[in-house]
Order: C-alpha cells, then structure tokens, then sequence
C-alpha cells in the first residue's frame, strides 16, 4: 500500500514537472516572438527610408547618364539638357529633405515619379520595380523559415531551452543598436539642416523724434540693437518659416535675459542641455544666401564693455561673433 502511494506521489511531481517546463517553454517562445517583431519593425523601419534613398540615387544617375548620352553637335539640345539636369538635381535635393527631414515617404516616392517623368523626353523608360518585389518575397520566405525553425526549437530539451535565452539576449541586443543606429540617424539628419549664418554684426541705435535712426555706441544711450547676419543656403532645408535664437552675452559672462520682454530657454540638440536665450526671431527662409536684421528693443539691461552674440538654429550653434559697447 505504501509502495503505490509512493508511486502516485512520484507521477504527480512528474505531471508538475511537465507541465511546469510546457509553461516554460510558452512563455519563452511568446517572449521571443515579441523580440523578434519588435525587430522586424526597427528593421523595416530603416530599410524603408534607405531603400526610398537608393531608389532616388538610381533614377537621378539613370536620367542624367541618359540625358549625358543625347548630347551631339546640336548647341541648343546640349543647352535644353544642361537645364534639365539642373532642374534634376534641384528636385533630388528637395525629395532627400522629405525623406531624411520631413519623413513624408508617400509624397517622396511621388516626387521620384515626377522625377522620372522630367527625363521621360530624353531617355528610355526607367526599369520596372521588380528587383524590389523579388527582395520582398524573398524577405517574406525567409521569415517564414525562421518562424518554422523557432517552433522546432520549443519542443527541445531544458537544455536547448537555456541556449535560447542566449539567443533572446542576442536579440535583444541588436534590437538596442538599431534604436541607436536610429537616433543617430536623426542626429545627424537634423544638424545638416541647420541653417549657418556669418558676417554677424551689432550696432546701437536711438530712434529720434523725427523717427530715423541714429546711431549710438555707448550702452547708456542706446535704445535697441540692431542685429545682422547672413543665412547661408542649405540645400536639404525647406523653404519657409524658420526660428532663430539669439543669445547675448554680457561682460560679466551672463546671458542678457528678461523674461516679460521674450527671454526664454532653449534645449541644445547636441547635449540636451537648457540654456538661457535673449530672444527668438520668426524669419522666412527663401532657400537661398540672404541677409537678414533683427531688432532688439531696450528692453534689456545693457551695460558697456564686450558682448558675445550667438546664433542658435534647430538647437544647434549656427554662428557667433562679439561687439563692444561704450
């Protein structure tokens, strides 16, 4: 009696056992799915914005080796050519902003069809999208074989079990680097779009009665400064609204700062450190080399000696130079 009893004890912890390592096993195997999804996502995700890249590189070089080959003695025809190229390269530029900058991939792959389009009097039909659905399907069957191949490994022993807590790390870590690839990606995306500026210059004026201008160089007589710069071009910048942040630096190494008259805090892109601003500027981008002035009202305590300005743009330094008050 107590020898069956002992074997009935024996078969329970047995069936707790199982079902213990089935549970195991589920759980492991939901958990790798997850990171391996999770994968997949980051993946494509980058694949897709390098791919919608290439795609552009090659029709852009297609048309203008094709355009290149139409040339001949015909002085006007290599002149309508030159143009169309130039014309080609300035829409190339504008569609690698809405890819890396705006991210807008569904109007950039519209913009390489009208690309394309530009060329179409020139050159022969640009080669079908195939090679692409070919990557695609393979893709698909590959993550059909892996799928296949992770439901084999769950039915292996505790021991195979443990090798795949291994490969989940592995996993996982590659997944990080991806994040990381990612985030620098965009880094390095955002800080070719700042918009430089040079030739930077300060004065000091008093408005009159009269309403002109009339220029002071001494701190206690001014009553606003008067700051310009050039905005350099940018080819992968949209045109439009921009905002520039000016930074003034007072003698005593103090950023010039009042909050009611538009002082505020800005956060560097390269650190993501905060950092006290004078004061912001909306200003139209045209796309090209300009030179703009802001003004700077008095309402700032101003106090004679050597003033540092600086120039931020997207959170980046765009350019800096110092003045002397009197």
């Amino acid at each position: 009696m107590a020898s069956r009893k002992s074997t009935n004890n024996v078969i329970s912890i047995a069936i707790i056992a199982i079902v213990l390592l089935l549970g195991t096993s589920g759980y492991l195997w939901i958990q790798n799915n997850n990171l391996k999804r999770d994968l997949t996502k980051y993946d494509n995700e980058i694949k897709v914005f390098t791919q919608t890249q290439a795609k552009l590189e090659k029709d852009y070089n297609l048309a203008i080796s094709s355009l290149d080959e139409l040339k001949g003695d015909n002085l006007e025809l290599n002149k309508l050519i030159e143009n169309q190229k130039a014309e080609l390269a300035q829409q190339k530029n504008k569609i690698s902003s809405l890819i890396w900058k705006s991210k807008k991939l569904k109007e950039a792959k519209k913009e390489i069809t009208n690309l394309k389009n530009q060329a179409l009097a020139y050159i022969q039909k640009i080669q079908d999208l195939k090679e692409q659905n070919i990557v695609l399907t393979g893709a698909n069957q590959r993550l059909q074989k892996d799928k296949s191949e992770l439901n084999d490994k769950l039915s292996l022993s505790t021991t195979q079990l443990a090798q795949k807590e291994e490969e989940n790390d592995s996993l996982l870590t590659v997944k990080q680097k991806l994040e990381k690839d990612k985030r620098k990606l965009l880094f390095k995306t955002n800080k070719a779009s700042v918009i430089r500026v040079g030739d930077i210059s300060v004065k000091g004026y008093l408005l009159k009665s009269n309403g002109k201008y009339s220029r002071r160089r001494k701190a206690k007589n001014i009553e606003l400064l008067k700051v310009c710069f050039n905005m350099e071009k940018n080819e992968i910048t949209d045109i439009g609204e921009e905002i520039f942040y000016v930074r003034l630096i007072a003698p005593d190494g103090n950023t010039v700062y009042e909050e009611k008259a538009g002082s505020g805090i800005l956060t560097k892109s390269i650190d993501a450190t905060k950092m006290k601003y004078t004061k912001k500027y909306n200003v139209d981008y045209s796309g090209q080399e300009e030179n703009i002035c802001l003004i700077l009202n008095k309402d700032f305590p101003l106090k004679k000696g050597r003033y540092k300005v600086e120039i931020y743009n997207k959170g980046y330094l765009a350019g800096s130079d110092s003045f002397k008050l009197k």
